[in-house]
C-alpha cells in the first residue's frame, strides 16, 4: 500500500518503532553530502531496491545504536545544503539506465530549511548499474552485488506476464440491510500477455454472507483461473430460455487489463477485522508473484 508521507507519519514510524525491511531503509542526514563517497552510496543503494523489489529510503532518520535498524529520532537535513534538485541529478545521472518513476517527497520538520527526503523507488523491469559499474540488489538490510544469475532473472522480466491480484468492495445500501460483494481480479502489470493463470489465495469462512449467523472461525483456500466458457446457443421454451455452453477455453490476460476471478457475497463481520488476504499467482512461466493485503485496505464502492 502507497503511503502519504508527511510529518506525522513519519513520527508514527519512530513511536512505533517500525524496523528496517526489504522495502524501507532509514538513513541518518551524513548519508547526504556533496562528494563522490556519499553520492556513489547514493546510487548504490537506489539502483539496488530498482534491482529488487522497489521501496522506500528515508534520508534523515538516526537509528538506534543498540537496536540496528529501529528508528531512534529525525536527524534533519539543511535543504539549502542538500536540494531535492541535487539528489535528482545524482540519481539520474549516475545510475545506469535511469530508473524511471522514482518520487522524492521533501517534508519540512519544525524550522523551513529543516526537512527529511523520503525516496520512493518502483520495481524495475529491467536491471540498473551504479555509478562503480556494479549491479546491487536489496540484501538483509544492506545493498549487495548481485551475481551474474540474478541480473539475468532481472533480463527476463520483461518476458513474461506478471500477474497482481486487486480486490475491490462493493456495498449496495438498501432500506432493509447492506449488501457486501468482494470482487477478486487479476490484472496484468507486465509487457506480455498471460495465456494461462491460476490463482490461490486464504479467506475467511466467517466473512461469508451464507455463514452470517454461525460464524464459523476457519481460513479456506479459493482457487481460480482465466478460464470462460462461450455462450454457443440459446433455447427458447416459452418465456424461459436455456443457454448452452461450449467447452472451457483459457482467455489471456492482455497487459494492463484486468479479469474478473471471484465475486463473493459477504456478511457485515468484515468491517471490523485486520484479517489479511494472502495470495499467489502462476503465470505461464513466469515465477510465481505473491502479495497480501488486509481487510481494512481494500477499497469499498457504495451504490445506492
Amino acid at each position: 500500500m502507497k503511503e502519504n508521507w508527511n510529518l506525522e507519519l513519519i513520527n508514527e514510524y519512530i513511536k512505533n518503532k517500525v524496523e528496517e525491511n526489504l522495502h524501507l531503509d532509514y538513513k541518518a542526514a551524513g548519508s547526504l553530502e556533496k562528494n563522490d563517497k556519499k553520492a556513489n552510496e547514493l546510487c548504490k543503494d537506489v539502483s539496488a531496491f530498482g534491482n529488487s523489489d522497489g521501496g522506500t529510503i528515508i534520508y534523515g532518520i538516526k537509528e538506534n545504536l543498540i537496536n540496528k535498524h529501529i528508528p531512534e529520532k529525525i536527524d534533519p537535513i539543511d535543504r539549502n545544503v542538500i536540494s531535492k534538485e541535487w539528489i535528482e541529478q545524482i540519481i539520474q545521472g549516475r545510475i545506469t539506465p535511469r530508473i524511471q518513476g522514482i518520487l522524492i517527497t521533501p517534508i519540512t520538520v519544525h524550522e523551513p530549511n529543516d526537512v527529511i527526503y523520503v525516496i520512493e523507488i518502483p520495481k524495475s523491469d529491467t536491471v540498473h548499474q551504479a555509478n562503480d559499474r556494479k549491479y546491487y540488489k536489496r540484501f538483509n538490510f544492506n545493498s549487495e552485488p548481485m551475481y551474474d544469475y540474478e541480473i539475468k532473472d532481472i533480463l527476463n522480466r520483461n518476458k513474461y506476464p506478471k500477474i497482481d491480484l486487486e480486490f475491490e468492495i462493493l456495498k449496495i445500501e438498501n432500506e432493509n440491510n447492506d449488501s457486501y460483494y468482494l470482487y477478486v481480479n487479476a490484472r496484468n502489470n507486465g509487457k506480455v500477455y498471460a495465456n494461462y493463470m491460476n490463482a490461490y489465495f486464504t479467506f475467511n469462512k466467517m466473512f461469508l454472507k451464507e455463514n452470517e449467523d454461525s460464524l464459523i472461525d476457519e481460513k479456506f483456500e479459493y482457487s481460480c483461473d482465466n478460464t470462460i466458457r462461450d455462450i454457443v446457443d440459446i433455447t427458447f421454451t416459452g418465456l424461459n430460455r436455456e443457454k448452452k455452453y461450449g467447452p472451457s477455453r483459457y482467455d489471456p490476460i492482455l497487459p494492463r487489463l484486468k479479469f474478473e476471478l471471484k465475486k463473493i457475497k459477504l456478511n457485515r463481520s468484515f468491517l471490523e477485522t485486520d484479517f489479511e488476504i494472502i495470495w499467489v499467482v502462476f503465470a505461464d512461466n513466469a515465477e510465481p508473484n505473491t502479495g497480501k493485503i488486509n481487510f481494512k485496505e481494500i477499497k469499498v464502492t457504495t451504490l445506492k
